[in-house]
């Protein structure tokens, strides 16, 4: 009952994400509304399946490649709004923080590999590097203010989203229990605050 609680706010606030990012678009033609907006309703899609699953065969999908995909996706269009945002190929890219991702995402998904899905977790290992090298690459660039422009919020946002899906991807690796259903129904939540963040970044960012 809790998951499907969970589920459903996180569905609705994906939902609003989208329509308020695709409303903006309109209104100021701007690209990143765009892409924050498709970032936001596929990710829905995903969620989408996901929830009526649950809800007409009270069990998470078998073929959980489904909504996966769809969340993969979004993952892309996440990648091309912090391309757009750092204003495209950096001139200054932050290499040393390289090594460090590649460490902790190739260790992540070693580890997640142990329970199956060899391409899921390939595919997700590639996307989120590109996720948190440009990420933290485009923080550090902003804090040492070798860029300009109030950009630096849109990569804490993003950073944020990242920590929440590895948080409720490791938990779900463990043995079910009440602790571990607690700590995945809690980053689930804080995954769908990232989607408020991210708006709420994207428009520090280009409303300006």
């Amino acid at each position: 009952m809790i998951e499907t609680v969970v589920n459903i706010i996180q569905l609705i606030i994906t939902g609003a994400c989208s329509g308020i990012a695709l409303f903006n678009a309109v209104r100021t033609e701007h690209r990143a509304w765009t892409l924050v907006g498709l970032f936001s309703g596929i990710f829905f899609m995903g969620d989408l399946y996901w929830l009526l699953f649950l809800l007409f065969y009270g069990e998470t999908p078998p073929y959980s490649f489904i909504p996966y995909m769809s969340w993969y996706a979004s993952y892309l269009f996440m990648l091309l709004l912090l391309v757009t945002v750092k204003g495209g190929i950096r001139r200054r890219p932050v290499r040393r923080i390289l090594i460090p991702v590649m460490l902790f995402t190739v260790s992540m998904c070693l580890y997640y590999m142990t329970f199956g899905d060899y391409i899921g977790n390939i595919i997700c290992m590639l996307l989120m590097s590109m996720l948190i090298y440009h990420s933290a690459d485009g923080l550090i660039n902003h804090t040492e203010q070798v860029t300009e422009g109030n950009n630096r919020s849109i990569f804490e946002a993003t950073l944020f989203f990242c920590f929440a899906e590895y948080g409720s991807w490791t938990v779900s690796c463990f043995s079910e229990g009440r602790a571990v259903r607690d700590l995945y129904y809690l980053f689930d939540l804080l995954l769908s605050l990232s989607f408020i963040l991210i708006v709420l970044a994207a428009r520090k960012a280009v409303d300006r």
